[in-house]
Parts: structure tokens; C-alpha cells; sequence
């Protein structure tokens, strides 16, 4: 899964087509807001190795699984928060040595 292409229509706001066809709308400042102003939104462009989304030269990047999920998710009915799809996946507190 990759993103294909995609418009920035006003604020976080854009307009997403995915390999698959899929087109949607979607807000994304609960994913990069915290990371790129309205002002540096200018600098988006499709990584054209990984298929993502990418701001800055890849300095800030949001995954295509992610975006996917976030942007289908924003859309259902039982739509996934962005807290739960934008969080890094749980790491273990402290690794536990071998046993022999």
C-alpha cells in the first residue's frame, strides 16, 4: 500500500488517492500537528521510494499503513482516534536477561 497522489485543500486538510484507487478527505492535523506548522505544509511531496507522505525531505513522514488507516478510520462510523493509530507500538520496559 502506497499513496498515490494528494491535494492540500485548506489547514491540515487533504484530499488522499491510494495504489489501491481509494480517495478520501481527511484532517490530518492530529497526526503532524504537534510536528509541521500550516506554514511548512508546503513542503509535502510523496516519498517515491516508501509511498508516504512526507514533509521536510522526510524530516517528518507519516507511514502509508498509518496514513491509511488513520484516513479510513477518521471516515467510518467506529473510526480509529488518532492517539490510537498515530502512537508508536508498545515497547517492553526493560528486557529481561536469557536464560540458559
Amino acid at each position: 500500500m502506497k499513496l498515490a497522489a494528494f491535494e492540500r485543500r485548506v489547514g491540515f486538510e487533504f484530499a488522499l488517492t491510494f495504489d489501491t484507487g481509494e480517495r478520501v478527505t481527511v484532517d490530518l492535523e492530529p497526526l503532524i500537528g504537534n510536528y509541521i506548522s500550516t506554514e511548512e505544509l508546503s513542503t509535502g511531496e510523496i516519498d517515491p521510494d516508501w509511498g508516504c507522505l512526507q514533509f521536510h525531505e522526510g524530516n517528518v513522514d507519516i507511514e502509508p499503513i498509518t496514513l491509511y488507516r488513520y484516513a479510513m478510520g477518521s471516515t467510518a462510523t467506529t473510526g480509529a482516534s488518532a492517539s490510537a493509530v498515530a502512537q508508536p507500538a508498545r515497547q517492553p520496559d526493560r528486557h529481561l536477561p536469557s536464560r540458559r
